[in-house]
């Protein structure tokens, strides 16, 4: 049987910074994930699990409130049913990230109140955290650039080795973004902040292809992958987001 898309796991860096004093990357964090999609109109956050056990675990949200502020909003699971959903009581403009208390025992999805119910993350079962990417990024005088890590790993249940394995980024609806693949697999490198350019890479636009060192990626292993943002001088406030993709084949 091949490798299956779904074994193919993003996940962000154990160094998330917030600003741009702290430490940048560091390898991966396996209990966060980044597939975040934005909030389609200001609303409350509800949550829910598609496990009926998960009746004691609290989320705490982090986002960004109409006014511009940063708020968070603890949401405590439906404490009968975990498949009953919980709604907060913080209206947010965007979804920044997103803390459970322990891990939950079914997947867990965070959605919006109201309207169609949109999802804005899942976080899969036996993992606590949801991100997006530069949080507290702002445009400057000049063109600001800032480096952060998303860590792709081969989970391959059958131990298989994706073979002719390559990222790229496939979309940039905002045009800010570029990516570069580390030099060697299962890596912690970081930098010391944000804006430090990381050595050694070479950063390419969207649909170039990168092939990861070795040709391969075995079972189990990890590569980073360094996301550049580029904020022109003076920028607007974005609600954006980009797309990266992990190819290759198996037998």
């Amino acid at each position: 049987m091949p490798i299956l898309d779904s074994e193919l796991k993003k996940y962000g860096a154990v160094n998330r910074p917030e600003d741009d004093v702290s430490l940048s990357g560091g390898g991966i964090d396996a209990n966060c994930v980044l597939d975040v999609t934005q909030l389609a109109a200001n609303d409350v956050f509800r949550v829910v699990s598609d496990n009926a056990a998960d009746t004691t675990q609290s989320i705490t949200i982090t986002g960004r409130i109409p006014a511009g502020d940063i708020q968070t909003d603890v949401i405590a699971m439906n404490g009968a049913n975990g498949t009953t959903p919980s709604a907060g009581a913080v209206t947010f403009e965007r979804f920044l990230k997103a803390v459970a208390s322990a891990p939950l025992a079914g997947n867990l999805t965070i959605e919006r109140n109201g309207g169609a119910n949109e999802d804005i993350v899942i976080i899969p079962a036996g993992k606590t955290k949801a991100s997006i990417m530069f949080i507290g990024s702002e445009s400057e005088a000049a063109e600001v650039d800032r480096h952060e890590q998303e860590i792709w790993r081969n989970e391959s249940a059958e131990a298989k080795t994706l073979l002719s394995a390559a990222i790229q980024l496939l979309a940039d609806p905002s045009a800010i973004i570029m990516v570069a693949i580390e030099v060697a697999k299962d890596t912690t490198t970081s930098v010391a902040n944000r804006k430090a350019i990381p050595g050694g890479v070479s950063f390419v636009d969207d649909g170039a292809s990168m092939g990861v060192p070795g040709g391969q990626l075995e079972a189990n292993s990890t590569i980073i992958v360094w996301i550049q943002q580029k904020l022109a001088a003076g920028a607007a406030p974005l609600k954006t987001s980009f797309t990266t993709e992990l190819s290759g084949s198996s037998i």
